[in-house]
């Protein structure tokens, strides 16, 4: 009996309608980092000198053929890059691991291959050709680079300058290898939705046009390199999320749901399961729209529901092996989608099958799109608990990227309310902290029983502008009005 693959499915729907693959639950944010670099910089680099001198051992402990001791010194003595009359070769030895953890900050893979380093990146010569899990930053970098081009016009010099402490230290190697050319087609590009924008893909590149406009004035005022790279990081991975939240609302004309960030304490009040009703309604909206997306490739590769009704159990994977639990939790599955199917039209029959198949692969597939939000969310402390095995989650912010975020909102010369900065948030970022009436209705938008009142979040809002006052970023006036002021440091 005739079948197909869902592997083959879900990477023409992520080719098509995504941009990159969500499909790894080991990306982390150096992944995204060196995409992003890589395309605003326009180029990588073989990193040959970097990768002899701090390349020690692989993610199984091996040293890799030709970077072992003896040829390292060999090869920092022909470029002239050390001094053995100074230092012997313990110390060389016991350099080079300080020099892998260094680099490695950020736990990018080292693998067996080029193809599976990413390094913690100071300068441009550290961005390297393509690399395992990097899609995602190439995408987001495409979209900086064409929907907010003054941040990555101010990013690339920056890279470009190697005055910071970890180019530094790597300054008699930095600059052996070669330069090449990167990201002269943008990921976005080849996008349906980008070849075709609705009226809420124009809304969200606007919002980051205007998020990103005011966190390049922000940088420009922030004296240290490293911290200004890092926020940028941290607000591309905020947006790239975003992205993935609101495929939905791109394609099938829903509404944008909010995202609420908890700043009570305890995971039982009813502002804390709001905020976990915003990320389980986030979870769902990818579910959904990926069921979506099965169907419409079904369309295109000839499925109808005469057809589907035929068709075998759908594998992963055509010749992968299951066990007998699995492939008989699949099959019943599957034949339960075919029982909904056959009363319903060609359509809905697409639908259905999509529905199916989006909840065999989260059983089947290493990983699912909705866990790849989780981990990079998990990562950059967006979401709480802070580790990848609850899959519970709400939105309580670690203070660096609630610092990224909230300098996306507010320019060093101004100087606003609480209220303009309630209306930037949700504007930009699509953020509620509560205390208005606009935003119980925004939460209420989410379609399902929202157990924070007007009240509660008034005081989760009370609880957020103390957090601004220890952070300095914020003043409580004689009369109780509160002005927030960030600057370029703090």
């Amino acid at each position: 009996m005739e079948t197909f693959a869902m592997h083959d499915l879900r990477q023409e729907v992520d080719k098509k309608y995504v941009g990159f693959r969500p499909e790894s639950g080991s990306v982390k944010p150096v992944h995204i980092a060196t995409g992003v670099f890589r395309i605003i910089l326009g180029q990588s680099f073989t990193a040959e000198g970097i990768k002899k001198l701090s390349y020690v051992m692989g993610a199984k402990g091996k040293t890799p053929k030709g970077n072992e001791l003896d040829k390292v010194i060999d090869y920092l003595s022909t470029n002239n890059a050390i001094d053995m009359s100074e230092i012997d070769v313990k110390q060389v030895e016991c350099f080079r691991g300080m020099l892998q953890k260094l680099v490695d900050v950020d736990k990018g893979v080292y693998g067996i291959n080029d193809g599976m380093l990413a390094y913690t990146a100071g300068a441009s010569q550290f961005v390297t050709a393509k690399g395992i899990h990097e899609d995602a930053g190439e995408f987001i970098g495409g979209l900086i680079k064409e929907y907010c081009p003054v941040l990555g016009d101010y990013i690339a010099p920056i890279l470009k300058n190697n005055d910071d402490a970890i180019s530094l230290i790597f300054e008699p190697v930095l600059g052996k290898g070669e330069v090449n050319t990167a990201g002269t087609v943008l990921r976005h590009t080849e996008v349906a939705v980008f070849e075709n924008p609705t009226d809420s893909l124009r809304v969200y590149t606007k919002s980051l046009k205007e998020a990103g406009e005011c966190l390049k004035t922000q940088l420009e005022n922030h004296p240290n390199k490293l911290t200004q790279l890092r926020l940028f990081v941290l607000f591309c991975i905020y947006e790239l999320i975003r992205y993935m939240a609101l495929l939905e609302s791109f394609y099938c004309d829903v509404g944008f749901r909010p995202i609420l960030l908890d700043f009570t304490s305890g995971k039982k009040g009813s502002v804390s399961q709001t905020s976990g009703l915003c990320y389980s309604q986030l979870h769902k909206a990818i579910s959904r729209f990926y069921a979506w997306g099965f169907a419409q490739v079904l369309n295109t590769w000839g499925w109808s529901k005469d057809t589907l009704m035929q068709v075998d159990v759908p594998l992963y994977e055509m010749n992968k092996q299951l066990n007998p639990k699995t492939k008989e939790e699949l099959k019943s599955m599957w034949n339960i989608a075919k029982s909904n199917i056959e009363s319903i039209g060609n359509d809905e029959a697409r639908l259905e099958a999509g529905m199916a198949i989006n909840d065999m692969i989260a059983i089947e597939a290493t990983s699912h799109p909705v866990n790849y939000m989780r981990k990079l969310g998990t990562e950059v402390g967006l979401l709480y608990p802070p580790t990848n095995f609850h899959t519970d989650k709400r939105f309580i912010l670690a203070e660096d990227i609630l610092e990224a975020l909230l300098r996306c909102c507010v320019t060093p010369s101004e100087t606003v309310t609480s209220s303009e900065l309630r209306i930037r948030l949700y504007d930009r970022l699509g953020i509620v902290i509560g205390g208005t009436e606009e935003d119980s209705t925004r939460l209420k938008s989410i379609g399902s029983i929202v157990y924070a009142d007007t009240d509660a979040l008034a005081s989760n809002f009370e609880l957020f502008a103390e957090a601004l006052q220890n952070m300095n970023f914020a003043e409580q006036l004689p009369d109780g009005i509160m002005q927030i002021r960030f600057g370029g440091n703090r």
